[in-house]
């Protein structure tokens, strides 16, 4: 399939798919730290990491002078309003989960997509997977295992927490799909906008809801609050969620799922830099099995899809 050049020269300027979806997700693992210390509640901070993204985003389409950035095909206008509504669960949940249970439960069930998206593909799509890409598969989440061993505690008092970032998992398959049809069809700068005007309509009334019933707030009180959701905006949403779109034009969805794990391994390095989190050398060696899970996924005879 023809996919079109894309006419933001930033991402033209990182061609290779893999490497963009490995820095996009290890972005998204140090970025997700902030989630910890903003403050507006879980469901506003999703709201605005998506809002700020939005005048971003239409301010590079602007300065481009391209008005075809703008036009939408109309195959991919279910897509994008489906991409903006995925990415709304997924940061729904994800928030709450990192709230309500350990660093590690979140980030872990939180990249089971992982698991979702092939099982999706075999079952609906006709994809074929390899043994190798199966292997490959194991070893990732093995080696995720691994690097959240010390802070997976599924217990009665985290059960609700637990079962948020299982659900963010689900939603962010289905963001995966959604962006890479999207992507088959148009440039990156056009699926972040419309898909990031999407979520935000989907996550505004829910954010409010959320303030009333539980008195979370929802602008941020002080100059810190409103850096740190700037800082979300555009490092987590513009920067890493951008990465990975691009990558998704040319790397298979179900491979770009196994490589998000990599969220796993910079959460983890964060943990140990600013949260005391102790560490051995067994999550050395959890990270070169997750390396080498990865490598195997995104071999070219690994999948045919």
């Amino acid at each position: 399939m023809h996919h079109p050049v894309n006419p933001s020269a930033k991402f033209n300027s990182l061609n290779n798919p893999l490497a963009l979806v490995i820095l996009g997700a290890l972005t998204l693992g140090v970025s997700s730290a902030i989630l910890r210390e903003i403050d507006v509640g879980p469901i506003a901070a999703a709201f605005w990491r998506v809002a700020i993204a939005v005048p971003i985003l239409a301010s590079v389409i602007f300065f481009q002078r391209d008005k075809a950035t703008f036009r939408v095909p109309q195959g991919n206008i279910g897509p994008l309003v489906w991409a903006g509504f995925f990415f709304a669960g997924d940061l729904i949940f994800w928030h709450l989960a990192l709230v309500n249970t350990s660093l590690g439960n979140a980030t872990f069930l939180a990249t089971m997509s992982s698991i979702w998206v092939p099982l999706i593909g075999i079952c609906f799509l006709g994809v074929k997977l390899s043994g190798r890409f199966v292997l490959g598969l194991v070893l990732a989440i093995v080696g995720a295992l691994l690097l959240a061993r010390e802070h997976l505690s599924f217990s009665n008092a985290h059960w609700l927490g637990d079962f948020y970032g299982l659900i963010t998992g689900f939603f962010f398959t289905g963001y995966l799909f959604a962006i890479a049809k999207c992507r088959s069809e148009q440039s990156t700068l056009t699926t972040m906008f419309y898909s990031s005007v999407g979520s935000a309509v989907f996550l505004l009334p829910v954010a409010l809801v959320m303030g009333e019933v539980m008195g979370s707030k929802f602008i941020p009180a002080s100059v810190e609050g409103w850096l740190q959701v700037l800082f979300l905006g555009l490092v987590a949403h513009v920067f890493a969620q951008g990465l990975i779109a691009n990558g998704l034009s040319k790397l298979s969805t179900h491979v770009a799922a196994v490589v998000i794990m990599l969220e796993g391994v910079s959460a983890m390095g964060v943990g140990a830099l600013f949260y005391q989190e102790s560490r051995n050398w067994l999550d050395l060696i959890a990270v070169l099995v997750v390396t080498l899970g990865i490598y195997s996924v995104q071999s070219k005879s690994s999948s045919n899809d």
